[in-house]
């Protein structure tokens, strides 16, 4: 038998392990030490819950009931303090008795953190377990979502850091505030109620030097719960509208099809909606020898698009759920993360072709009216050719959005349809980038309006063009020499920096210097300008230019791209000073306008056969049916963007081969998506528009093929609806940590 001598010893040692590991608890929510399943606060929340319900004085209890009766606005359903108690209780003893539907529960919540110092501030769980546990004690217990937002700071307030120069990453990497956390409850339970329990578990489990519990942890709009599905009206209204346009294109490519197995004439009206009519116009490409065609657009549109996508991708990519997402302040400094930074180029380039082929479709109106323009019936015809897309776009947004998917990153990324709720209106007028430019419905849609709202002011430019010619520039030059002095003053008066990702202020930047139209106006004018030169000067023969001339052209052209592309990249290195503001205010505006030049030394080249390869490669047969559909992938591919993202319910890594690997399959639903809107839309409109206005009666040269007569007889045609409606981004691709 021992001596008591012989233990003391021992149990001093167990006691003092004991006190060691309680000291330890305050450290284990956040240094990766992992515990066993039983002792893990998933598990132990429960029986920490039970305890804290039993002890609660039930007065207090009942007060905070009368507060928790009524319905959230989230989820439509009223909670119930006294069955949430019994939940949890229930759940809490199926556990100690080890029954699956129980133990589901502590199995789905999110775990320690993997990769906390690099960025990993996100542990979502298991969502689709845990809304889809369920057990029956005479009414169904049901399991509850929530992802809870832990503020850490307090913690790493006490982590102790490098004191290497090299150690710390540039721009604006901050300390970590908010440790996100997913956890399952009853059903039964509110997000006040779960907020209380949580915030006790955590204080008992890791003490208060960890987590700050005077902030609330759990909201209402972060919680969800597997509830039957109730169509609202405009639910309802949509999916009849959508089931409606899939019978009208059915019902007329039935029709188009009996009518040609007849030989019998055809109504322009019931071919509206044929698929077999309308897809070789997609995706059909015939040779066109005119003059009134620049071939090399369809290329420039194109590539800009995929520049559009690839942008956006990337801003939608940097708010995944990485394990390593610190990486991105270190790929800010690489040359690559440029085509990102300043990837909003690309919207200088549809503006200059905005500008280009509406002063040439408008001069070519004015040439046959002599010199008259139908300007209602521009404006009607410009409504009526870019809304219906939108209005569709919107309609999807506000109704089946929500249903299409789930999830922690839906809390955080699946939010479009509340931006639309209050702004939608604005987006179908297209004024949203001067009424709501915090909150624009589609978010890419700002680049719309602005286009629009230039279209209808262009007949200010156009008509004295057209009637005094040269002597119209001057008050145009100056005019847009104002408003570039409008973009360098806001830029000093408000402190913006060189770069958007370095800008404290980048919400109001964009308000001020990116979306309103005023700032948009030079770029749009150089284009102007320069169909004005084109068609007057240019149209129908080709300019001869010496070979040595050819090759400074395009060194120029090249080196000035180069420039606003990559030239401000060594101010981005972490030995660089950083930019003075005048250095900003200058390179914006600047950078816009110089690439603007940059394009339309290509597009001239192309058009007088200095192009060579170049001209071969963006006149490609393929690029002009696939500019057919990059309107609609403009309006579309944003909302794909976010459902993609949105549905994630596992981490990622971030890294530019993955970056890529989701720019592929954004794309490719997006491009499935826009052959459909353009079948179910885009086409049918036109198709509308012709037999009721005529306008398909029109017959072309039978020597030379010209564009769609739509385009060429007012000042929007085809090819410049769909160039001057594509732009990267909302925010763009300026900041990609904006979303």
């Amino acid at each position: 038998m021992a001596q008591p001598n012989q233990l003391a010893l021992p149990l001093a040692a167990l006691l003092l392990l004991l006190a060691t590991a309680h000291s330890n608890n305050a450290k284990d929510l956040l240094t990766g030490h992992s515990k066993s399943m039983q002792s893990s606060l998933a598990h132990q929340f429960f029986a920490l819950a039970a305890e804290h319900i039993a002890i609660t004085n039930s007065t207090a209890t009942q007060l905070m009931s009368s507060t928790q009766r009524s319905k959230d606005s989230y989820n439509n359903r009223a909670y119930d303090p006294e069955l949430c108690d019994r939940d949890l209780q229930r759940i809490r003893g199926a556990i100690d008795n080890m029954e699956e539907w129980a133990l589901e529960f502590p199995d789905t919540w999110g775990r320690l953190p993997v990769g906390f110092f690099w960025g990993h501030l996100i542990s979502m769980g298991q969502y689709e377990e845990c809304v889809a546990a369920s057990a029956t004690y005479g009414t169904e217990i049901r399991g509850q979502y929530c992802l809870v937002r832990l503020n850490i700071t307090q913690f790493y307030s006490k982590v102790k850091r490098r004191h290497e120069e090299t150690a710390r990453i540039s721009y604006k990497q901050t300390d970590p505030q908010i440790f996100e956390l997913g956890i399952c409850v009853p059903s039964t339970c509110s997000a006040q109620k779960t907020d209380e329990l949580l915030k006790y578990a955590i204080a008992h489990f890791y003490g208060n030097d960890v987590v700050d519990l005077d902030k609330q942890l759990v909201q209402e709009k972060w919680c969800k719960y597997d509830a039957p599905i109730e169509f609202r009206a405009i639910d309802i209204f949509a999916i009849v509208f959508f089931s409606l346009i899939i019978f009208f294109l059915i019902a007329s490519s039935i029709y188009d099809f009996v009518q040609t197995r007849k030989g019998a004439q055809k109504k322009p009206l019931y071919l509206a909606f044929s698929v077999l009519h309308n897809a070789p116009k997609i995706f059909t490409v015939k040779k066109v020898n005119s003059p009134n065609v620049i071939h090399c657009l369809n290329g420039l549109r194109c590539f800009s698009m995929m520049w559009v996508v690839f942008g956006h991708g990337y801003m939608t990519f940097y708010d995944l759920p990485h394990i390593n997402r610190n990486k991105y302040y270190t790929w800010l400094q690489t040359p690559y993360s440029m085509l990102v930074q300043n990837g909003s180029l690309c919207v200088d380039t549809f503006f200059f072709m905005s500008g280009l082929l509406m002063c040439w479709g408008a001069f070519r109106e004015m040439e046959r009216t002599k010199g008259k323009l139908n300007i209602p019936m521009m404006y009607f015809h410009r409504y009526i050719r870019l809304t219906p897309v939108v209005a569709v776009v919107v309609l999807y947004i506000m109704s089946l959005y929500r249903y299409s998917g789930a999830g922690p990153m839906w809390f955080k990324l699946g939010t479009q349809d509340q931006r639309c709720a209050d702004t939608w209106w604005a987006t179908l007028l297209y004024v949203q980038n001067y009424a709501f430019p915090y909150s624009i419905c589609v978010s890419q849609s700002w680049y719309l309006a602005v286009d629009t709202q230039l279209y209808f002011l262009s007949p200010l430019f156009l008509i004295p063009l057209y009637k005094w010619g040269k002597k119209a520039l001057i008050p145009i030059v100056i005019f847009a020499l104002l408003c570039l002095g409008c973009t360098v003053a806001t830029f000093l008066h408000n402190d913006f920096t060189l770069f958007r990702v370095q800008d404290d202020h980048v919400d109001l930047r964009q308000r001020l210097t990116y979306y309103p139209t005023h700032t948009r106006i030079p770029t749009w004018l150089i284009g102007v300008i320069f169909g004005y030169f084109l068609f007057t000067r240019n149209r129908g023969r080709q300019i001869p230019l010496a070979k040595h001339w050819v090759i400074t052209g395009w060194i120029v052209a090249f080196g000035t791209m180069l420039a606003d592309l990559w030239g401000p990249f060594w101010r981005i290195l972490p030995d660089t000073p950083d930019s003075p503001l005048i250095e900003g205010a200058l390179f914006e505006p600047l950078s816009r306008s110089s690439w603007a030049f940059a394009i339309g030394w290509i597009v001239w080249a192309c058009y007088n056969g200095h192009g060579g390869l170049i001209n071969d490669f963006l006149s490609w047969g393929f690029f002009t049916g696939f500019s057919r559909l990059c309107y609609c992938m403009y309006v579309i591919h944003r909302i794909v963007q976010l459902v993609n993202a949105a549905r994630l319910q596992t981490d990622t890594h971030f890294s530019d081969y993955d970056a890529i690997l989701r720019w592929w399959h954004d794309f490719g639903i997006t491009l499935t998506l826009s052959i459909f809107a353009t079948l179910a839309f885009e086409s049918p409109i036109l198709g509308i528009e012709k037999a009721i206005f005529g306008r398909g009666d029109i017959k072309p040269s039978p020597k030379k093929q010209t564009p769609e007569p739509v385009a060429e007889q007012v000042p929007v045609n085809s090819d410049a609806e769909k160039a001057s409606q594509i732009e990267p981004s909302v925010g763009g691709a300026e900041d990609p940590s904006k979303a």
